[in-house]
């Protein structure tokens, strides 16, 4: 029986894990700011986070996977910024893929159950 009265919708978090989730929506949302803005204050400012609490999940991350996201520079003449290293770019890049497969995946099997 086909409920016409409501459409049906799902929510989905995807995060990685080694002993804790390190990687999800947020700081997938906060590298892609970075490596827009080439600065984690701008980035985090933009979303309404503190710098200290980008740094955090930053670093969490890169303990996770043994390696640096970013170059960071600091200060000078011109200010300091940040980029992605190119690992952070493949990560980064990976889970995106990862991602929009998993989603693809799951709509499919989402409206063979509810649509």
């Amino acid at each position: 029986m086909k409920d016409t009265q409501c459409k049906l919708e799902y929510t989905m978090f995807l995060r990685l894990k080694k002993d804790k989730n390190f990687f999800g929506p947020g700081p997938c949302i906060l590298l892609q700011y970075i490596k827009e803005t080439k600065s984690i204050n701008k980035a985090a400012k933009r979303m309404n986070m503190t710098y200290t609490k980008a740094i955090k999940l930053i670093k969490l991350a890169e303990k996770e996977l043994g390696y640096s996201l970013l170059e960071k520079q600091i200060g000078g003449v011109n200010g300091g910024g940040s980029v992605l290293t190119e690992e952070g770019e493949m990560f980064l890049n990976k889970y995106l893929e990862f991602r929009k497969e998993v989603t693809e995946a799951v709509d499919k099997i989402f409206d063979k159950h509810y649509n």
